[in-house]
């Protein structure tokens, strides 16, 4: 969960983006995970939900799942619109649980962090990043099980 004063703004990074509505000092937390808010995953719990949804819940949970030490953690408020830079970037993960300024922010800086410092290389940025269409392939597994209700396992094309 944020801890900190935060709106959506553009970004100039990539679409919407989580800017600080405040100065946040270097060394602040500005995410925690809080059981209340956010959901843990495992791989079997989240491959579980994955092929219960249908395409829109599908691109949902993508845009707000980050994939790190194999957990999946949903974001279920704005830190989900934190955009990634592989330089300037003025966050960091901690731990698996908490995020934090490594410089200070000035209000109406965007917060970023570097999505390759912090998530498993597998997470389904990273796997975008190596050209691979998650969202592409899951639907298309998605249609093929409507079609064929014996296939359940939609993430078989995607790498361990």
């Amino acid at each position: 969960m944020l801890k900190i004063d935060t709106y959506l703004a553009q970004s100039s990074v990539h679409g919407m983006g989580l800017f600080a509505a405040k100065p946040i000092a270097k060394g602040e937390i500005i995410w925690k995970y809080d059981p209340l808010i956010d959901q843990i995953y495992s791989k079997i719990k989240f491959k579980k939900l994955i092929d219960s949804l249908d395409p829109i819940g599908l691109k949902q949970i993508l845009s707000a799942t980050y994939k790190r030490n194999q957990t999946y953690f949903y974001l279920a408020d704005n830190a989900r619109f934190i955009n990634h830079t592989e330089t300037g970037y003025n966050i960091f993960l901690i731990d698996d649980y908490t995020e934090v300024a490594i410089q200070d922010i000035d209000e109406g800086e965007e917060i970023l962090e570097n999505y390759y410092l912090s998530y498993d290389d597998d997470d389904f940025f990273m796997l975008e990043m190596k050209k691979v269409d998650v969202l592409r392939v899951l639907l298309f597994n998605y249609k093929k099980k409507r079609n064929y209700a014996g296939n359940k396992n939609i993430f078989k094309h995607l790498p361990n």
